[in-house]
């Protein structure tokens, strides 16, 4: 699999309306309308991610050929975790080569700041697009569930005759669409010192970058950095500043932002003055726990 990084981060979220609830009111033992209707949501997932792909994938392809983004590096989505309760999908707009690729096409094209806005912006135009599409597949698909389930119950000894299956609501879901660009933001020329074990970490004056190397995604990794001007050989995860990433698929790299790191206080982790100065990176994911030194020269 070819190395990633991510620009973006997407989460899409579907719901019933209130009036789609009162219509499944109508089947209260059907397997479609279990909690919510969740089940049914969840059931037709990749109706949803297929519609959702049309739309977004478009859009978000559209806009980076505008930019004039060379077909070879064009951005695309990349599918990551589904949960239930609602119906929401993670997903994130990747571009194919490492940090420093990705930094050298985006920046020949536009400052990226401006890139990320335009990006974030393409939210309205996709929720628009998607509202109907969705609510359509939604409507069409629970009825002919609910048509299915009637014929097959009025087929069998002491059936209620005659049943007629009301025509679910005509906008059935209420959904969200985020875009977050700020891995996009966060892509940096400035010099990386790394380390690599089944993952790579890499800190500059600007910004945190992990890649993950190995084939199984990493899920909830959570980091801790730490500013001293010596050595230090304790360190407490508390009294660090804290970040995390919820999920890196693999081969995947995502930078984030050094003031997207905040303490227990609120202060946001900043090396800006170009001080020289030891970082040291607390790492923890389902492997286990590490610990990364770095030194940064004065500027």
């Amino acid at each position: 699999m070819d190395k990633t990084t991510v620009l973006a981060r997407l989460r899409y979220t579907i719901e019933f309306s209130g009036e789609m609830l009162n219509w499944l009111g109508n089947f209260p033992d059907a397997w479609f309308a279990r909690e919510g209707g969740n089940s049914f949501l969840s059931e037709f997932g990749n109706t949803w991610k297929e519609t959702f792909d049309e739309v977004a994938g478009t859009e978000i392809r559209d806009y980076f050929i505008r930019l004039g983004i060379p077909q070879e590096y064009l951005p695309f989505i990349q599918h990551g975790e589904t949960y239930r309760g609602s119906w929401i999908l993670d997903a994130t707009v990747v571009m194919i080569g490492t940090v420093g690729t990705a930094y050298t096409v985006l920046k020949g094209v536009s400052e990226l700041p401006e890139i990320a806005d335009g990006l974030t912006d393409l939210k309205g135009r996709i929720i628009t697009k998607l509202k109907p599409r969705v609510n359509r597949k939604v409507s069409e698909a629970i009825y002919q569930v609910a048509e299915n389930t009637v014929k097959q119950r009025e087929s069998r000894p002491l059936r209620e005759g005659g049943r007629v299956v009301p025509q679910p609501p005509a906008s059935p879901v209420r959904m969200d669409f985020v875009i977050d660009a700020r891995p996009l933001r966060s892509l940096t020329p400035a010099a990386l010192k790394s380390h690599k074990i089944h993952l790579s970490v890499a800190v500059s004056r600007d910004s945190f970058v992990l890649e993950n190397l190995g084939d199984d995604p990493l899920r909830d990794v959570q980091i801790g950095l730490f500013r001293t001007r010596t050595e230090r050989h304790q360190w407490a995860y508390q009294d660090s500043y804290m970040g995390n990433f919820s999920l890196v698929s693999s081969r995947q790299t995502i930078a984030k932002n050094l003031g997207e790191f905040q303490d227990r206080s609120g202060n946001r982790f900043d090396l800006s003055d170009g001080e020289e100065v030891y970082v040291d990176c607390w790492v923890s994911d389902s492997h286990g726990i590490y610990l990364f030194r770095f030194f940064l020269e004065k500027e």
